[in-house]
């Protein structure tokens, strides 16, 4: 039986921390250029990353710290704590119970910021900025229109993909990947426009009625579109049945408009 690929899971958290010697940032690179499951697991290390570096920081309150430490000196070993008299607890409820509390505030608060989930928008300017700071690594390949919409149908996307062809508009495609595999998976396609622009469509089964306020709405051939400014980038929606398509780019925002006007189809 053939030997197993090995993946570098366990690795990936040092490579991005920057401990990982040469050599194996080397093996680690190589293996993700062709590891798709690797590719993800860093992919979502990397943005856990970046969000929790955007967590507003403030410093805890003298007292609050003065309790943890009381708290944590106090305790030497499981057999101490155990064998402590019952004046230790009550001199040390106190500090113990503001321990307690801290801790129980900190899972909720991870919680909260772990299950919130990205608006559409922000979801689709992330993952434009993660591919143009080449963070967000192609599964295939290919300039061929056809094969790109049959590796999505290979690839878990149950609807029909139409991956555009932008030939007249001068972008040709590059390749795509699937965002988020599983229950609600995008197909994500690029182009590379004459002078090296980005712009990054994504297909997803949705409602465009989902959408956060604050969109500028344009209509065109009966069909309406949702443009958003954010992360320094232009995101256009549109629906097309069951399914919402939206593009990405840092180019000019009418240009983006523009091509989802060509494209777009009701």
């Amino acid at each position: 039986m053939p030997t197993p690929p090995r993946h570098y899971k366990d690795e990936l958290q040092d490579w991005l921390d920057g401990r990982l010697d040469g050599s194996t940032c080397d093996e680690v690179e190589r293996h993700l250029e062709t590891c798709a499951e690797c590719r993800r697991e860093y992919e979502a290390v990397a943005w856990t990353k970046r969000e929790v570096k955007r967590l507003p920081v403030t410093e805890a309150p003298a007292e609050l710290r003065e309790n943890i430490l009381r708290a944590l000196r106090a305790e030497s070993s499981l057999a101490n704590v155990i064998a402590l008299p019952p004046s230790f607890w009550k001199q040390r409820r106190r500090p113990m119970l503001a321990v307690a509390a801290v801790v129980m505030f900190a899972a909720v608060l991870a919680s909260v910021w772990f299950l919130r989930q990205p608006s559409l928008p922000e979801m689709a300017a992330r993952d434009f900025v993660a591919y143009r700071a080449q963070q967000l690594a192609l599964e295939l390949s290919t300039r061929d229109v056809k094969q790109m919409e049959t590796y999505f149908a290979e690839h878990g996307v149950a609807f029909n993909t139409r991956v555009f062809d932008l030939g007249m508009m001068k972008y040709e495609l590059v390749g795509g990947r699937v965002q988020q595999p599983g229950r609600a998976p995008r197909a994500l396609f690029v182009y590379r426009g004459p002078d090296n622009q980005k712009l990054v469509c994504q297909m997803f089964t949705g409602q465009v009625g989902t959408l956060p306020k604050g969109a500028t709405l344009r209509e065109n051939k009966g069909i309406k579109f949702y443009t958003y400014q954010t992360r320094g980038v232009t995101a256009v929606f549109w629906q097309e049945g069951a399914v919402v398509c939206v593009l990405v780019s840092d180019i000019a925002p009418e240009e983006v408009v523009q091509l989802a006007f060509a494209k777009a189809m009701p």
